[in-house]
């Protein structure tokens, strides 16, 4: 048999019947798309420890948001349910939380 002539058993020159075929195109693949999804999953992971410290620290810019306003809302109402704000006290921040009026106008 000339040696350039496929193996009987070895399905052809692109398949060697060994452990090499494994780790090929296929495995290759496989492998890229493992390390891209752990270089995912590590990226969540951070953003998601910095948003908790963010919030554990009561840093203001963890307030802005979708949900900045409304965590503030909460706030002023609770304050004012305790009886730390009075009624005057309590519409001119919900006043200047909404956007109705300024800090500085409301000062």
């Amino acid at each position: 048999m000339p040696p350039d002539s496929p193996q009987p058993g070895f399905g052809g020159p692109f398949f060697d019947g060994g452990m090499r075929h494994a780790v090929g195109l296929r495995g290759g693949l496989f492998l890229v798309f493992l390390v891209f999804l752990l270089a995912v999953a590590i990226v969540a992971l951070l953003l998601s420890m910095k948003r908790r410290r963010e919030e554990m620290s009561g840093a203001p810019h963890a307030q802005i948001g979708s949900n900045g306003g409304s965590n503030a809302m909460r706030i002023l109402d609770e304050r004012l349910a305790r009886g730390d704000l009075d009624v005057e006290e309590y519409t001119r921040r919900r006043d200047v939380l909404s956007g109705q009026a300024t800090p500085s106008a409301a000062g």
